[in-house]
């Protein structure tokens, strides 16, 4: 199941439900391969606990009391320290509506209760050793000293390297570095058109 990380610590996974059954299940079964759990019995409880302790994982409840599973990861990924953390959704609602929901939000994948632990296992295994070679890209990216960066539509910044992320400055409003307005609204009227903004 996890790995060892990079500097041979165990792998810190979050698990966020309000099932004490579940997180017994999860608990035994993820503490057994090595990895450290945390525990979070609602979402604004997880958003705390990954707030101060960044996990390399999170397994999420998709229905719970208070903010939802959906709720809980769009505001975990709004965060710049923990939008890279994959989300692995866990939900007894298996339709079609509520897997965009979870994807929508930010998950990366979902599972079905009754979970099945070595399912599970071998889902976390996949997320975390897909997180890591991006993470290990970025690094790569970052010491290479270039200046780049990944924007949606709107111009708001998805992804830079530190050098590129020094020269955008934060947008009033969004809370985070954007595009300048002259290259976002080349953005929003199609960059097809072949010229860059001046």
């Amino acid at each position: 199941m996890p790995d060892r990380g990079p500097g041979g610590e165990s792998q810190i996974v979050l698990v966020v439900d309000d099932s004490p059954d579940t997180l017994r299940l999860l608990t035994d079964a993820i503490e057994a391969t090595g990895a450290t759990v945390l525990v979070a019995l609602d979402g604004d409880q997880g958003l705390a606990i990954a707030a101060e302790i960044t996990p390399d994982i999170v397994l999420m409840d998709a229905m719970m009391p208070g903010i939802d599973g959906f709720e809980t990861t769009r505001r975990l990924k709004a965060d710049p320290a923990l939008r890279h953390v994959p989300v692995i959704f866990m939900t007894g609602l298996d339709d079609t509506e509520h897997v965009v929901r979870g994807l929508e939000a930010g998950g990366v994948d979902y599972v079905v209760k009754p979970i099945v632990p070595d399912e599970l296992l071998a889902r976390i295994r996949v997320h975390l050793d897909n997180a890591r070679s991006a993470q290990s890209v970025r690094a790569a990216l970052d010491t290479t000293g270039r200046f780049l960066f990944a924007t949606g539509a709107d111009g708001r910044l998805l992804w830079a390297t530190p050098q590129a992320a020094r020269l955008l400055q934060p947008t009033p409003g969004t809370g985070g570095p954007a595009l300048p307005a002259p290259a976002r609204d080349w953005l929003a009227g199609g960059a097809d058109a072949g010229r860059a903004p001046s």
